[in-house]
């Protein structure tokens, strides 16, 4: 089998050949670029299994909208196909809450670094998952931003793996105590790429707005959040991934690439209307529009294309998995 480490699918295609696709044939270009993710994941739950030393915990690590959680479950999904049994666990139950959390030079609670999360429980929850098999996993209140005093206690059985995503999860603060990481294994997804215009001189989108466009449109549907509070936390975000995870990408054993090439046919245009609510006195039209101009360089394709079973269901919606 290939090594499949530190190598990922990359995608050639230019706005032109993009909008080509989506004229001539936009449900087979879902279909295509959705098969190549299943493929490109099937292959990693193999690779895992198949290694030299059986795996008992999996950090899966990548920064916003880079579709940890749906890729979690789809590794799920594959490691099922193969007998292997797994158990997904969320780090954002590990929060400490707006009260406890590091603030913001403007006094707001800081999400973003690493230490809004309990570190310590989170590493007594690794070493216990690599040495027993078993540990009590925190719950949080979303609602009211607050931990909840009750643990839900997850055991792996015989060969089952746990599969742990976070934007952090590959921070080594998680493992610096931990005895052994032997049957420890790291991935790191993100959007590794982004998408050139028609000369190929320039991107015409970077990857970081390929992945805010994809949380301009979640948050706006499920999240209650307008785009203008979306686009004014994005610098802030960024920082965040640049401080804290973006140093440890490359000690990650695996890394995905998880555009989906149609994407933009489908994020850029339901962004659009969400973009243009923004009025012209807020500080974040200049990009607004920015963003509103490239957007609307691409054909667009009915969202309904899209299989529910898809990582870009986790910002359009209608999938069918939890969120």
């Amino acid at each position: 089998m290939q090594n499949i480490t530190n190598s990922y699918r990359r995608y050639a295609l230019t706005l032109d050949q993009i909008n080509e696709y989506a004229k001539t044939d936009p449900r087979g270009f879902v279909l295509m670029a959705e098969e190549a993710y299943r493929t490109d994941i099937s292959d990693i739950a193999k690779s895992i299994l198949n290694s030299k030393n059986r795996c008992k915990v999996i950090m899966l690590a990548g920064p916003s909208a880079s579709g940890k959680t749906t890729t979690a479950h789809i590794l799920r999904e594959e490691f099922e196909k193969l007998g292997c049994g797994s158990e997904i666990i969320s780090m954002d139950n590990f929060y400490h809450g707006k009260d406890s959390c590091p603030k913001t030079p403007s006094g707001k609670p800081d999400f973003e670094t690493v230490h809004a999360l309990n570190i310590p429980l989170i590493e007594t929850c690794i070493s216990e998952l690599l040495e027993f098999g078993r540990c009590d996993i925190a719950q949080f209140d979303f609602a009211k931003s607050s931990p909840k005093q009750e643990t839900v206690r997850v055991n792996l059985g015989n060969d089952s793996i746990a599969v742990i995503e976070g934007i952090h999860a590959l921070n080594p603060l998680f493992t610096r105590h931990v005895r052994s990481t032997l049957g420890l294994k790291k991935i790191y997804i993100s959007v590794k790429q982004g998408i050139r215009g028609s000369n190929r001189s320039g991107y015409l989108l970077t990857a970081a707005e390929l992945r805010l466009f994809r949380r301009v449109v979640r948050d706006y549907k499920f999240r209650g959040s307008s785009a203008e509070h979306t686009l004014g936390m994005w610098d802030n975000v960024l920082f965040g991934e640049k401080k804290y995870i973006v140093p440890f990408k490359y000690s990650g054993d695996i890394t995905i690439n998880s555009i989906h090439i149609y994407e933009p046919c489908i994020t850029a245009a339901e962004a659009v209307p969400i973009l243009e609510e923004i009025s012209p006195e807020s500080e974040e039209y200049g990009y607004s529009r920015h963003l509103i101009e490239r957007a609307k360089q691409f054909v667009e394709i009915p969202e309904s294309y899209v299989p529910e079973d898809s990582l870009m269901r986790e910002f359009l919606g209608k999938g069918k998995y939890k969120y």
